[in-house]
């Protein structure tokens, strides 16, 4: 399966790009191409948060991983670039905490972050549908909580401030 991001904005101006689940740039003529010859999936957001998809197992269903790699895109840990493709599902929320795989609750973590939740780090969901990774307190010394790698339009956007410009202990 090819994952492609886009807004619905270049898609009906057939302008503009898409961005795959392994973070290449496609023009707009090829991705309208794939679409043409593809089985569709549609994960629609609201600023930001993506809308159900839940079950009650554990592991988490294809269609919570295709939402996951058109909103995470990679790992979520700040800093990070590793694509979604070698990503594993982590629940913000621990599984033997809440007992429900929720999409809103999901996040991507790589080999190298996952298994910091064993190791005192916690992970939640910000009001704007983003993971913030919070380090044990002898390790927090202010760095930013999310990973904007993959989201460089975050970053460009006017008048818009990002989760890392600020530090809130509040969920």
């Amino acid at each position: 399966s090819i994952i492609v991001t886009t807004t619905l904005k270049d898609l009906e101006a057939a302008a503009g790009r898409g961005l795959t689940g392994g973070g290449t740039i496609l023009p707009m003529p090829d991705v309208i191409r794939l679409g043409r010859q593809a089985s569709h999936y549609l994960a629609i957001f609201d600023q930001g948060k993506p809308l159900a998809l839940y079950h009650t197992k554990r592991l988490a269903s294809p269609g919570q991983r295709i939402v996951l790699y058109a909103k995470e895109r990679g790992c979520s840990a700040p800093g990070c670039d590793m694509p979604g493709y070698y990503c594993e599902v982590h629940h913000c929320i621990p599984y033997a905490q809440c007992g429900s795989t929720d999409v809103d609750q999901l996040t991507f973590a790589c080999g190298g972050h996952h298994p910091l939740a064993e190791k005192g780090w916690t992970t939640r969901k910000n009001a704007h549908g983003d993971t913030e990774w919070i380090p044990p307190p002898h390790l927090d010394h202010g760095q930013p909580r999310t990973n904007s790698f993959h989201h460089p339009e975050k970053l460009l956007a006017p008048n818009d401030k990002t989760d890392n410009d600020k530090i809130d202990d509040d969920p």
